[in-house]
């Protein structure tokens, strides 16, 4: 699925639900969530066999002209660059800008991140490769070259292993790519590199497109992980949230551990082909949604919230993500791989039940992230699951004005003609002198006041979407909301 991204470069290329949802969710979060402590080997960071989550990001260095020390190697754990083309006799193409992937590799390793080579991609010269791939993967000469080729090239830049970006072996071709991936995967243990494939995603846990059904075990078992394209559906269905959770829903189906499942997501548009550095300079919005109504033709594509959110499941349920590509990522407060680093040390030692737990609060399209250090406490879980947060910062985001009275143990919020209030202990609130029953009440806890979430926005004009595979709450502005619709 790489293919149509390749072509644009070189041509320049569920309803809304009441927070009550929440009442599913124990958020009773540990001091783990602390930024900077103990990692363990059930944390977020770290699988629970162990091994590191992993950020990859594609670099393709043929089709842009990106400096390499714009890439953030220091947030990154890999870095595939592409791409190596095979030839037909088992020869391979030399590189069109070898010095800047030995400049990367220097960089990278610096920062102690590692670099695989792609082998292949969807087209070279405008000529599909998958008929090379066919031709030399179909004899045993031409393919024990290839092997000797790839393997020496491997050495020569002292790169980390090897991608396998075959797009794609068919019913007739299979058995050969099998052969193709056991000989490579048994040169490349000899000096201890690594063997990655890029697979399709899936619609569900059990259709997929017919080149993942005929991925063979044999092939799955030897490699070290596997980027999953879950991009390139189609144009408005490109890449949406539930395509990712499908897609590796279908690959832990086939057997596939959670920890050699990455997850990719893509960092361009369909059918337009932006990308999402040009949009975001395009209007700085832009990164927060998930559409733009372009010219000549819509841009559908993944922003930041959505990106967060597939990052977060992948956190849940996989090993790691992979942009592709990282050379269209921004460098500013809007960048992708700076988002996924964050939200990577916020939960870092977190165990999986406890990263269940977390829940990500997006207030009019921007984050509000509430971290430990900054001593306005998190969110939690009441008696009465109700979801509680701490007072003043999310109240103070909405532009109102808080108080406590001490004597009579009340917080205030005044924004506009709406004045709140709320008695701690009592189950009521006061929307301008109406009072209303609660289900629950505020609360006092380590020196902070937490409030009922939903009744306390919900006064001030505020409604509420849940998604629960990501446990994100999205609280919006009526009016705002309204308004984002209508320039949609």
């Amino acid at each position: 699925m790489h293919k149509e991204m390749k072509r644009s470069v070189r041509v320049k290329k569920v309803i809304g639900v009441l927070l009550a949802m929440l009442l599913a969710i124990n958020l009773g979060l540990s001091p783990s969530f602390a930024a900077g402590s103990e990692g363990n080997a059930d944390s977020a960071g770290v699988s629970e066999t162990g091994k590191q989550f992993k950020v990859i990001g594609y670099y393709s260095g043929s089709l842009f002209n990106e400096p390499v020390e714009k890439l953030q190697t220091d947030k990154l754990t890999h870095v595939i660059y592409a791409f190596l083309i095979p030839q037909e006799d088992g020869g391979l193409v030399p590189l069109e800008k070898p010095d800047q992937l030995r400049e990367l590799i220097a960089q990278a390793h610096r920062d102690g991140a590692k670099v695989l080579i792609a082998l292949g991609g969807w087209s070279y010269q405008g000529k599909p490769l998958v008929t090379v791939f066919e031709s030399v993967a179909a004899s045993d000469e031409k393919r024990a070259l290839l092997v000797r080729n790839i393997c020496a090239l491997v050495e020569d830049y002292g790169l980390d292993g090897v991608e396998l970006d075959w797009e794609h072996p068919s019913q007739s071709s299979i058995g050969n790519y099998e052969k193709l991936v056991i000989d490579l995967r048994a040169a490349l243990d000899k000096s201890g590199r690594e063997l990655s494939a890029a697979l399709n995603g899936a619609w569900s846990t059990t259709a997929g497109p017919e080149v993942s059904k005929l991925m063979t075990d044999e092939c799955l078992k030897r490699f070290d992980y596997i980027n999953v394209m879950a991009y390139d559906m189609n144009n408005a269905e490109h890449s949406p949230l539930w395509f990712a959770e499908t897609s590796i829903n279908y690959w832990l189906a086939r057997g596939v551990s959670a920890e050699k499942i990455i997850l990719g997501m893509p960092l361009y548009a369909r059918p337009s082909w932006n990308q999402y550095r040009h949009l975001v300079a395009e209007n700085p919005e832009y990164a927060y949604l998930d559409y733009v109504a372009s010219k000549p033709l819509e841009s559908y594509y993944n922003g930041l919230n959505t990106l967060r959110e597939k990052t977060f499941i992948a956190m849940k349920k996989a090993g790691g993500v992979m942009l592709f590509d990282v050379n269209e990522d921004t460098d500013d407060e809007t960048s992708v791989v700076s988002m996924i680093h964050d939200l990577l040390s916020r939960t870092d030692g977190s165990s999986q039940k406890e990263l269940k737990r977390y829940v990500s609060v997006i207030l009019n399209g921007r984050e509000l992230a509430f971290l430990r250090e900054e001593g306005y406490g998190v969110p939690f879980i009441d008696e009465n699951n109700r979801t509680m947060i701490p007072f003043r910062k999310p109240v103070e985001a909405i532009g109102a004005e808080v108080s406590y009275d001490k004597d009579s143990r009340t917080v205030s919020a005044v924004k506009g003609d709406v004045t709140v209030r709320l008695t701690i202990g009592e189950s009521v609130i006061s929307v301008n002198g109406r009072e209303e029953a609660m289900d629950t009440k505020a609360v006092i806890l380590d020196d902070r006041t937490y409030i009922p979430l939903r009744a306390v926005f919900s006064a001030f004009g505020y409604d509420f979407t849940w998604h629960g595979n990501s446990n994100t709450v999205y609280i919006q502005e009526q009016l705002q909301r309204a308004e984002k619709s209508d320039k949609i």
